[in-house]
């Protein structure tokens, strides 16, 4: 509680969801997933679950592809 009191949140720096209305819209229904978001703003990738030793290729040449959209 002090550190929120004295530093305030950090995720409300990168988007607070407060009344859960853009976890629907994004389709969110558990913890973690990961979204990778193009320069457009345009959702290119989700991944569900953890990202671990089988999931990391795929997510890193999703995050190249989108950077490579630009």
């Amino acid at each position: 509680m002090a550190f929120l009191t004295e530093l305030g949140n950090p995720f409300d720096g990168v988007g607070a969801d407060r009344d859960g209305r853009a976890s629907i819209d994004l389709g969110v229904y558990g913890v973690p997933e990961t979204f990778i978001v193009n320069a457009a703003g345009i959702i290119t990738y989700k991944h569900i679950g953890p990202i671990g030793e089988h999931s990391l290729p795929e997510v890193i040449a999703a995050i190249q592809k989108a950077k490579a959209a630009l």
